[in-house]
């Protein structure tokens, strides 16, 4: 089983079968509906430690055939892969079936919704009696069955927390109708429309993660129809890079730019990379000189501010500043360790990297954007409680959120 997926890629064992399985989820009979399955290989797992687009990779990098099934806020989906190729789901959420759908898509109105529905009986499909009662062409069904997995499987990719079961199949079950769908387009336009941060950056994982080009990404390229912002971020991986580097190389914001990365690796496009120690050497002085850049543009505001005030208050401003740092969170307090801010509020570069170093802090780009950050809300707090409603206020509100744009 191979993919990106947190707990269901890291530490491997083998079933009796001799397929590749993660360690610490189980194998054999698991089904979240209590229907009855095989002895085929079937893990499972925690939403809140992977992402649907992540357990998605993983079946399409293998080309297995599998039956998904998802439990979350409620809902219940099964999502149907046949040789890596995603072509049905279903859902016990009442709201997403067929007539649902075509209900929301003004095909029914309402009085041939509550026609459908007063005729449906168990035993019978809704899309054989959409056509029988003439509301739905033959030939317009199977469309319009794709939309309704369409909605199924775009739902489903937002899913933040819940749990899995992966069940690898030799075949689907005879009843499973099997759709052409455009597996890889509809990821990335699933991807594409999520806003939550916190689900981004579980896909995404760490700014030092080395990606390149798929050995088969230039072919599929063309049948995919990337947009422009795909293949901006694409295009910059001619070389092999880190997530931090295709960060401060991309023209689109910081969000986006993460989003993107994360669906290119969704749909395979880009895969983790292999550096050299040469170019592990390399990145990591581009890494650092970057963040010492960074630190830099932070610190020049810092004077500025530490200027001011001290024209307020004289020596008074180092028990200001004391005040700032401690707007820090215990978390990150460790990494201004032995720094006392005397010259102007700035920041000891030096001292931060090494506190970095001692704490083998893995996500440094990260960290210090971090640490950078919460001693400007610090200042900024600090100088509102103390010269609220003078001159001096506005001042460095508006040094900081220059900073920020």
């Amino acid at each position: 089983v191979g993919g990106h997926a947190r707990g269901l890629a890291s530490c491997v064992l083998r079933n009796a079968a001799g397929r590749r399985v993660p360690r610490g989820v189980a194998c054999g009979p698991a089904d979240p509906y209590n229907a009855p399955m095989s002895d085929n290989l079937s893990i499972q797992g925690d939403l809140s430690e992977t992402t649907v687009p992540d357990l998605f990779r993983t079946v399409i990098r293998s080309g297995e055939t599998a039956v998904l099934l998802l439990e979350s806020e409620g809902q219940k989906d099964t999502i149907y892969f046949l040789e890596g190729r995603l072509v049905y789901a279903t859902t016990k959420d009442p709201d997403k079936g067929l007539a649902e759908t075509l209900l929301r898509a003004g095909e029914l109105d309402i009085e041939q919704y509550n026609s459908v529905m007063d005729r449906i009986v168990a035993a019978r499909k809704v899309g054989s009696l959409l056509c029988e009662l003439g509301y739905l062409m033959p030939d317009d069904l199977s469309r319009a069955v794709e939309r309704q997995v369409d909605s199924i499987v775009l739902d489903a990719i937002a899913y933040r927390s819940g749990t899995y079961t992966m069940e690898f199949v030799p075949e689907l079950p005879d009843e499973t109708v099997t759709l052409s769908l455009q597996t890889e387009r509809l990821i990335l336009d699933g991807i594409r429309s999520i806003d939550s941060w916190s689900l981004i950056w579980r896909g995404v994982g760490r700014l030092e993660r080395m990606l390149q080009h798929s050995p088969d990404a230039d072919t599929r390229t063309f049948q995919l129809e990337l947009t422009e912002d795909e293949s901006h971020i694409l295009a910059l991986l001619s070389e092999p890079r880190s997530v931090e580097q295709l960060r401060t190389r991309s023209y689109l914001s910081n969000f986006l730019t993460f989003r993107t990365i994360w669906g290119l690796l969704a749909v395979n496009l880009i895969q983790d990379g292999q550096m050299t120690e040469s170019e592990e050497v390399q990145t990591a002085a581009e890494i650092e000189y970057e963040l010492e850049a960074l630190v830099e543009r932070f610190n020049g505001v810092y004077q500025q501010i530490f200027t001011r005030v001290f024209q307020k208050i004289g020596d008074h401003v180092y028990d200001f500043i004391d005040r700032v740092v401690l707007h820090l969170s215990p978390e990150l307090l460790r990494f201004v360790s032995g720094m006392n801010f005397v010259n102007e509020g700035r920041v000891d570069f030096d001292q931060l990297l090494n506190n970095l170093f001692s704490a083998a802090a893995a996500d440094r780009s990260r960290i210090v954007q971090a640490v950078l950050d919460g001693l400007l809300s610090g200042w900024v707090a600090e100088v509102r409680a103390e010269f609220a409603g003078q001159p001096l206020e506005s001042e460095v509100v508006g040094l900081a959120e220059g900073l920020r744009v």
